[in-house]
């Protein structure tokens, strides 16, 4: 059993989001990153989904393309006290660079409501701003809708979205934010 430690180091209590680590994921924390990708799916889409959509999706997660499929994000993931809890990723949304995609938003069951989901939003947003986007764009299951319209994103549409080329589909929600311009002083 792993002790988790919640407070700042000086002895005052933190929150848990506040004591992660937040880094890039390296090839060796990938087996890591598949559990919190399968365990948070199972938990937060059971409902929504068909269970020939979620066998689909646990599939994809661990076939040997999934890495494959890592490695071409920048993806984040948050450590608490040596456990990896979540994951959060960007990259170009479309050949125009008009648009980053937010990808890969997945917290341990765990870990659900304790902030990591919303601070790993921020810097992959703040990683993509940097990197000169100022669109986001989001493909989220049902039960992720609400928490991304918390992080100021709005519902552009529902359809579907690929598993994979060899899982499938599954519905989703399409979602898109803005980033205001900052003007910098003269």
């Amino acid at each position: 059993m792993r002790v988790i430690d919640h407070t700042d180091g000086a002895g005052r209590a933190g929150s848990i989001a506040d004591t992660a680590v937040i880094r890039r994921a390296n090839v060796d924390d990938y087996s890591d990153v598949r559990y919190v990708h399968a365990a948070a799916f199972k938990a937060g889409t059971s409902p929504q989904l068909s269970d020939a959509e979620s066998r689909s999706f646990i599939s994809h997660v661990n076939s040997p393309d999934y890495a494959d499929v890592l490695q071409r994000m920048d993806l984040l993931v948050a450590v608490v006290n040596g456990q990896l809890v979540g994951t959060a990723a960007w990259s170009a949304g479309d050949d125009s660079g008009s648009s980053a995609r937010i990808s890969s938003v997945f917290v341990d069951p765990m870990f659900v409501g304790c902030g990591i989901g919303r601070r790993l939003v921020r810097e992959i947003e703040k990683r993509a701003a940097d990197a000169g986007f100022a669109r986001f764009t989001i493909r989220a299951t049902a039960n992720a809708v609400a928490f991304f319209q918390g992080l100021g994103y709005e519902v552009a549409s529902h359809g579907v979205g690929s598993i994979s080329a060899a899982e499938g589909t599954m519905p989703v929600t399409f979602l898109r934010k803005a980033v205001a311009a900052t003007v910098e002083a003269a």
